[in-house]
């Protein structure tokens, strides 16, 4: 049976992956959404700090989504929240 300092460093280790995961995941979003901006407008580079900042997955998603469809890339920023 683990001891209680080895089931610390267990969950301790367990939660850092997970966290590295998600900030994978969110680089990864961010990076799609540069592109795909990129592509259909042209980027800043403040924009694409502005959206690098952004790390709620919803707002992340809510761009992408709204790309397609997007006028202009304001419309697509606009849903970023910043």
């Amino acid at each position: 049976m683990p001891s209680f300092a080895e089931r610390l460093i267990e969950q301790g280790r367990i939660k850092g992956e997970r966290e590295a995961k998600r900030k994978g995941f969110i680089e990864g979003m961010q990076d799609i959404l540069i592109i795909m901006i990129r592509h259909k407008f042209g980027i800043s580079p403040q924009e694409e700090e502005m959206i690098r900042s952004v790390t709620d997955e919803a707002k992340l998603d809510a761009a992408a989504e709204a790309i397609f469809d997007a006028k202009s890339k304001d419309e697509v920023l606009k849903l970023l929240g910043q």
